[in-house]
């Protein structure tokens, strides 16, 4: 994707495999919200999705959606063409969040803002149209307006 002066570019331009534990995420995203698993044992949040608690051990789980708000952990610029399929999207921003629902889930997402991140700041969640029609997480600073354009097409954010 091209940037555009009103528009940061979505930093993943490549389409997600979903398998069995990670699909209710992606089609989560696709309804517009941020879903995760919750052990049906301890009850703790777990990120990425998998057949296990990392915790308790437990194989039971349902999947919850969550807001989204997080607090920024870490961030980059890349500016380095890595795939072919990048080379219209640098310069672009990766960030990495904790989330606020639990702060020990941390996940990896896009900038949706065009001013630099600052590590520690709180941010909203901000899905984003990614390749193939999948959604994609992306953060803003927090009460920033999400700009209106064809990434959000369908989606009440």
């Amino acid at each position: 994707m091209s940037e555009s002066t009103s528009e940061p570019p979505v930093f993943l331009p490549f389409a997600p495999a979903p398998d069995r534990d990670s699909r209710p995420y992606w089609d989560g995203l696709a309804r517009g919200e941020l879903r995760l698993q919750r052990c049906g044992r301890c009850r703790a949040l777990r990120w990425p999705a998998r057949a296990i608690c990392n915790r308790c051990r437990a194989f039971e789980h349902t999947w919850e959606a969550c807001d989204g708000s997080a607090s920024l952990v870490s961030w980059i610029r890349t500016h380095q063409v890595f795939a072919p399929a990048l080379r219209e999207a640098v310069p672009y921003v990766v960030v990495q969040v904790a989330l606020d629902v639990q702060g020990d889930l941390l996940l990896i997402g896009g900038w949706s803002s065009t001013r630099q991140p600052s590590v520690g700041e709180p941010l909203e969640m901000d899905i984003r149209k990614g390749a193939e029609g999948y959604r994609l997480p992306c953060w803003r600073p927090a009460g920033d307006r999400p700009r209106p354009g064809p990434e959000r097409e369908g989606i009440d954010r």
